[in-house]
């Protein structure tokens, strides 16, 4: 490569296979083999660290062992918990542009995965907790709210049944246009509970979903003013029709020299404080260390090629790209409150 960060295009990218081409044309052999050693030796400091976060909770290592397969006519990725039988279901919907591969790290199993960090940190909790993790990718760059409904509906429940997992309580989590996809589905299925992120859900001009509506979770970022407004809104009017609402905020975080690494498996911590020093000389951030602007929208790809840090960064482009989104406390997919949002639902599964 010539140094220049592969084109991000978050809250999510292409497919990988897309990439893939454009990121290993290189120079020279010598560099290609070295740049797949790295990318090797990313992959198993990526499986070493989740690894350990694992142990380190005391729970059940997840084996990192997705199946991918066609369901229900639509792509998806999914992965029995480890510690069985599964006590639950949950059904990940991603965002637009986004994919089921940002759920699960590189592996020889899916080797089309990306493995985003705040994406696997959720589905890391899951299958600690005994959940069976289904993803399923939208048939259009964002799902619709029509006969995409039904449909998914309809796969859930057949994938389930195939796996031995068809009298399983099933829970719903979708971020942004997935939030406003599991909030309809949640009014036609059966569901223990829904998890609604960055999005107010789509509840339809009628107000109050149609007879039993499970409880409800919105994780949201308040620094959006106008989403914010709307999930007060529709929060009052789920409880109002008599459903249990939970709502939780996730707010910006500061960037310190580590938090790179710290968030981003496989991550070197050297080139962490060296990014953090960029955005510090650069002015990318404030006295206090938190995002001036949005990670979209700050020229931090070109302020690293600067610097000679192009090749070096460019394989965990689209990873610190969502963490500093994440940072900047806008709109992005986060596992922050984690434990706590699964605390709630485990709460609901009997």
């Amino acid at each position: 490569m010539s140094g220049a960060i592969a084109a991000s295009h978050r809250p999510c990218k292409p497919p990988p296979s897309l990439l893939a081409p454009r990121r290993l044309a290189l120079t020279t052999p010598l560099k290609s083999v070295a740049l797949l050693l790295l990318a090797g030796a990313a992959l198993f400091l990526y499986s070493q660290t989740a690894a350990r976060s694992s142990v380190s909770s005391g729970a059940a290592r997840p084996l990192y062992s997705p199946t991918v397969e066609s369901v229900g006519g639509a792509r998806a990725i999914w992965e029995l918990p480890a510690a069985a039988p599964a006590r639950a279901v949950l059904f990940i919907a991603h965002g637009c542009r986004c994919h089921p591969e940002n759920f699960w790290p590189p592996s020889s199993r899916c080797p089309g995965c990306v493995g985003l960090p705040e994406d696997v940190a959720i589905t890391v909790r899951a299958l600690e907790r005994r959940f069976a993790v289904l993803a399923v990718a939208s048939a259009r760059e964002c799902w619709s709210l029509g006969r995409e409904v039904s449909a998914t509906k309809r796969a859930i429940r057949s994938w389930a049944a195939k796996n031995g997992l068809g009298g399983l309580p099933v829970v719903a989590l979708g971020a942004s246009s997935g939030g406003y996809f599991v909030s309809r589905l949640a009014a036609e299925m059966n569901l223990a509970a829904v998890v609604i992120m960055i999005a107010e859900g789509a509840f339809g001009s009628a107000g109050a979903p149609a007879a039993v509506y499970p409880p409800a979770m919105f994780v949201h970022m308040p620094k959006d003013r106008r989403r914010a407004a709307l999930v007060e809104r529709n929060s009052k009017m789920l409880m109002k029709s008599g459903v249990e609402v939970k709502e939780l905020r996730s707010l910006e975080l500061p960037l310190t020299p580590t938090l790179l690494s710290d968030r981003i498996p496989g991550l070197d911590r050297g080139l962490s404080e060296k990014i953090w020093t960029a955005f510090k000389d650069d002015g990318f951030i404030d006295e206090k260390g938190y995002m001036r602007d949005d990670g979209r929208a700050t020229p931090w790809k070109d302020a690293l090629v600067r610097r000679g840090l192009g090749e070096e960064v460019s394989q965990w482009a689209e990873h610190i790209q969502e963490e500093l989104n994440l940072a900047y406390g806008y709109h992005e997919m986060t596992s922050l409150h984690a434990d706590e949002m699964f605390d709630w639902i485990e709460k609901h599964l009997s």
